[in-house]
């Protein structure tokens, strides 16, 4: 008798689960673009892996990708006239990238957002771009001939530039809900531009080329005001505004000096913000510290003086506070606090923040705010004169 029952047993779990599907079965979604037709209709556009055939011949024949699109009143709707084009079921569970159109961002991103967070089978941790001055469905179909699919390609990109250059960083999809759900900060978002014709771009011969015309480009960000898009930012704002919110692991600045310049690359940079009210005036005080290597030099620049690295690093230190105050300015001037600076202050003066969050925005230009940075210069590699320099005494 116990042997039939363990045998039961067995039986039930080598079956598995009573709504099992084979992966066959569904349309891998690995991209979606979010457009605007009109006032009151979307078009979403999803980007589908294809599986090759198995009677081809290696799937030479065949695309790797299938963009769908839906039309409808509502992003369900859009997606339900999908599912009336793709013969398979569609699966949200493992997308990486999500494009809104500039539009959309700009009549405010909450009804896409809450779509996402009450979909149960969409995952929650993908990343968040706005298409700029194009269509986001375009966006995801420029082909790389170094990635599998669109949605790869800017994913991957997204990762990349996030670490290595200051002006990009990267929305996740669960950041972005936490922010729009709190009091007290907005959020922004990277652009991503079409360079060349996106018609070229989706054609397989983009693929076949060792220097594509076509193709998509992260860009600057777009700063909100709650749920709406209301500006772009320049280089500079884009690099402030992620010094000041921490969000830098490493970025370049040329420097100045004399007849020629230094290239610093920093690391272990770091941004910390504290407030704290002074007979009931709101103060801000953002310390930036971090480390920084030179790695180019041009003109005849004495790197082995103590006298001039320490003019060097009072030249970054200025440039990193003028990037900062940049930034600053931007939200001032939108009456956006893109900083989060109010939300520090609810933290930690939750009765100051609510008499005042009616009009926190507004009166940004009445935070008293100190910025402090302290990059040191590590010059370890570089510690003799630039060639160029050594070359001109001789």
């Amino acid at each position: 008798m116990k042997k039939i029952i363990i045998s039961i047993i067995l039986i039930l779990t080598l079956t598995g689960c009573w709504n099992y599907k084979e992966l066959n079965d569904y349309s891998i979604v690995t991209g979606i673009a979010i457009d605007k037709v009109d006032e009151n209709k979307y078009e979403v556009s999803t980007l589908i892996s294809n599986s090759p055939k198995n009677n081809s011949q290696n799937g030479s024949n065949e695309s790797q990708i299938v963009i769908y699109s839906g039309k409808g009143n509502s992003i369900v709707n859009a997606l339900k006239e999908i599912g009336l084009i793709s013969p398979k079921e569609l699966y949200l569970g493992s997308f990486s990238i999500l494009v809104i159109s500039e539009d959309i961002a700009k009549d405010g991103i909450n009804n896409v957002i809450d779509f996402f967070f009450r979909y149960s089978n969409s995952r929650k941790n993908f990343d968040i771009v706005i298409a700029k001055d194009a269509k986001a469905k375009d966006a995801i179909k420029i082909m790389s001939p170094l990635t599998n699919f669109p949605s790869q390609n800017i994913s991957e990109n997204l990762d990349s530039t996030t670490k290595l250059q200051g002006i990009i960083s990267k929305t996740n999809f669960n950041t972005l809900l936490a922010t729009l759900l709190r009091d007290g900060i907005s959020p922004t978002i990277n652009s991503i531009n079409i360079v060349g014709n996106s018609k070229e771009g989706e054609k397989k011969k983009n693929l076949e080329t060792s220097s594509p015309d076509n193709y998509v480009k992260l860009g600057n960000l777009g700063i909100f005001k709650d749920d709406k898009l209301i500006s772009w930012t320049t280089h500079n704002e884009s690099l402030g505004i992620n010094i000041i919110n921490n969000k830098i692991s490493e970025m370049y600045l040329k420097v100045k000096y004399k007849d020629g310049y230094v290239v610093i690359d920093t690391s272990s940079f770091k941004s910390n913000t504290s407030v704290c009210l002074k007979n009931n005036k709101p103060y801000v005080n953002i310390k930036l510290n971090g480390t920084a290597r030179i790695i180019e030099v041009k003109g005849n620049i004495d790197l082995s003086s103590i006298n001039v690295i320490q003019d060097l690093e009072k030249k970054s230190n200025k440039n990193i506070k003028k990037y900062a105050n940049e930034a600053i300015e931007l939200a001032k001037k939108y009456e956006t606090d893109i900083f989060g600076f109010g939300l520090k202050f609810y933290q930690k003066y939750p009765k100051y923040f609510n008499k005042n969050k009616k009009n926190w925005d507004k009166n940004l230009d009445k935070l008293n705010i100190n910025i402090t940075s302290n990059i040191i210069l590590e010059n370890k590699v570089s510690a003799k004169n630039s060639l160029e320099g050594k070359n001109g005494k001789e």
